[in-house]
């Protein structure tokens, strides 16, 4: 049976297991330096299989919660790094038999390794086929970085902490970072326009949270809305139908359930809701550009226009 530990005991453990590790993949929003050299002390000897994923958005090493130098560290260490911008998961799975999951990042205070740590929890589980592949899922979604990707942020970065455009930080261009072509549940709305949610504080980088975070700035949040990925995706869904027929509600319920990439899949009840939230959205954002109509008593119906 699973336990939680503290994030002093994580590091106890890790301390234990790394120098002996054979791979060793390291899911964390947010990664700094103190904690990069602490991770490297360990295994520098037997230079095991690494890979790192972050959140890594503009905002995130604006306002310090990431390090580029300490990305720089790593990959001149040997280490894959990758950047999945919707990542708010804090995973750490050493030869794919045991996992710590839960609130801990791959920083200072996450790992307890500076004085005025934050006191997080996780729990230490053995693997299963299901844990592997939703692990794997993560990583083969997430976007790899390079030294000269990494040069190429940084100057994005000086460029942009010149301005006051929210849009401009939290998103990288697509010539820096390409955008995962798969698409998740957080990757849509997780209420309607206006409604409060708590994930969105949580994790701000979120889309529909960037959104929220401008709705009183009209134009801004209605080009975040179809900027995003969510949008994309169901312009792309009725620009590709075939059918003589405009693309009713249950269609696209259906052809997002076998879309999403979620693992476990999300019910399809919360793939309605998650169709309600965006068509809101589009309602309010992308008249201009998307009617939605109900024919008679029949359910909704969407084109372009």
């Amino acid at each position: 049976m699973s336990s939680l530990i503290s994030n002093a005991e994580l590091k106890s453990e890790l301390e234990a297991i790394l120098p002996s590790c054979n791979t060793l993949t390291i899911v964390s929003a947010f990664m700094t330096q103190p904690a990069t050299r602490w991770l490297s002390s360990l295994i520098s000897d037997n230079k095991p299989n690494v890979q790192l994923v972050g959140r890594f958005s503009p905002f995130d090493f604006i306002k310090g919660s990431s390090d580029l130098n300490a990305l720089r560290d790593c990959i001149s260490k040997g280490y894959t790094v990758k950047a999945l911008t919707n990542l708010h998961a804090k995973i750490y799975q050493i030869d794919e038999d045991t996992i710590f999951n839960g609130s801990a990042n791959l920083t200072g205070k996450g790992l307890a390794l500076v004085d005025l740590s934050n006191l997080e929890a996780c729990t230490k589980v053995q693997s299963c086929e299901g844990s592997k592949s939703f692990i794997s899922k993560i990583v083969d979604s997430a976007y790899e970085l390079s030294s000269e990707t990494i040069d190429e942020m940084e100057s994005y970065i000086s460029e942009i902490e010149k301005t006051d455009n929210f849009e401009l930080q939290m998103t990288w261009p697509e010539d820096i970072i390409s955008l995962s072509k798969d698409i998740f549940v957080s990757d849509f709305p997780l209420s309607a326009p206006g409604d409060f949610v708590t994930e969105y504080e949580v994790n701000p980088s979120l889309p529909f949270a960037q959104i929220e975070n401008v709705r009183n700035d009209f134009e801004l949040a209605s080009k975040l809305f179809k900027k995003s990925k969510a949008y994309k995706w169901l312009v792309k869904q009725i620009t590709e139908n075939k059918s003589d027929r405009d693309l009713g509600f249950g269609q696209v319920s259906r052809i997002l359930h076998e879309t999403i990439a979620d693992d476990p899949a999300p019910y399809r009840r919360q793939i309605k809701d998650l169709q309600v939230n965006l068509y809101s959205y589009l309602r309010l954002y992308a008249v201009d550009e998307v009617e939605i109509y109900t024919p008679g008593k029949r359910s909704e119906n969407i084109k372009l226009l």
